[in-house]
């Protein structure tokens, strides 16, 4: 604990935070993650397992359909699992290292580090401290403010995008370092689902985005049969034309290490595959699949995160 006559500043804060983090090898945490995009709001609870050498495994779960997907680190690369379809994506991938990343300590550690204008405030035996942030791929997203407690360990951590508005929460529940991790817990077989069962049928609901580029209307909308299922081709057409292609996906019997030269995405509520033109991510029993040679890369993610309600202005 810290002594209320002790003199505390920002250079202090983070100085106190990086030994606590140094001395520790690993760590658990838990707690509750909402982002706003497009004026809805979604929440995941997420549990975090970090052991010293770049492992880690973070689980975010949508608390309103209990879908669940892991992102994992070890030796061998980086994955993206969806355990209740027995399915990963491996990656060539530097995360969590490339962005920041609200629900990782390290990456909270590395954005105050890399500002050297971070701001102070002491309020009720909490320090906050607001610094910049590095989202790549989402250029809306400029600050950050981290709540800690007087043991100098986050308890809340918030986004900001640039008109000032709150896009990401953190809320932290639980930091505990003496969890039981080895090496073996992040194996990513580990994370497939001992009940997986194969999922197939037709696509209820097409769903739509809700973004579009200037200049970018829809088109037109056909469905193909297929031998399990029936997949959804949307066309928008204009002077950034683009396909969305939706379809149920499809567990396979045994559990499946697909390997992507994409890049690793968690933008807004899509977690996918990001390439030069094109993205593809699962998201409540779906699949998705967005190509578009015209859009840029953050046009993509925009058009992806607003597919999210069930309505169309054609």
């Amino acid at each position: 604990m810290i002594s209320g006559c002790n003199k505390m500043d920002q250079n202090t804060i983070i100085s106190k935070y990086e030994d606590i983090l140094n001395k520790n090898s690993k760590y658990t945490m838990t707690g509750q993650m909402n982002i706003i995009s497009n004026e809805e709001l979604y929440s995941y609870d997420v549990k975090v397992d970090y052991l010293k050498g770049d492992y880690y495994k973070a689980s975010l779960t949508n608390k309103e359909t209990g879908h669940e997907q892991i992102i994992l680190k070890n030796k061998s690369g980086v994955y993206v699992v969806t355990p209740n379809l027995n399915k990963s994506f491996k990656f060539q991938s530097d995360w969590p290292f490339n962005s920041s990343q609200a629900y990782i300590l390290s990456s909270l550690l590395t954005d105050l580090k890399n500002d050297s204008n971070v701001l102070y405030e002491e309020k009720d035996k909490e320090y906050i401290l607001s610094s910049t942030v590095n989202y790549p791929n989402n250029s809306n997203l400029v600050s950050q403010k981290i709540v800690f407690s007087d043991e100098i360990l986050p308890k809340k951590v918030i986004v900001y995008d640039k008109n000032g508005n709150e896009s990401i929460t953190f809320i932290i529940s639980k930091i505990s370092f003496d969890t039981e991790l080895d090496e073996k817990y992040f194996d990513v077989e580990n994370s497939q689902s001992e009940n997986c069962c194969e999922v197939t049928g037709n696509i209820d609901e097409v769903v739509y985005p809700m973004y579009l580029p200037v200049g970018t209307k829809f088109k037109s909308e056909e469905t193909i049969k297929t031998d399990e299922t029936n997949r959804v081709i949307l066309t928008f057409a204009g002077e950034k034309p683009f396909i969305l292609i939706e379809e149920v996906s499809k567990s396979p019997k045994e559990f499946e290490i697909t390997t992507t030269s994409g890049e690793l995405v968690f933008y807004e509520n899509v977690l996918g595959t990001l390439g030069a033109s094109s993205l593809n991510w699962t998201m409540d029993g779906k699949e998705y699949y967005l190509i578009g040679e015209d859009l840029t890369r953050e046009e993509l993610l925009k058009v992806a995160s607003s597919t999210s309600v069930v309505s169309l202005t054609k």
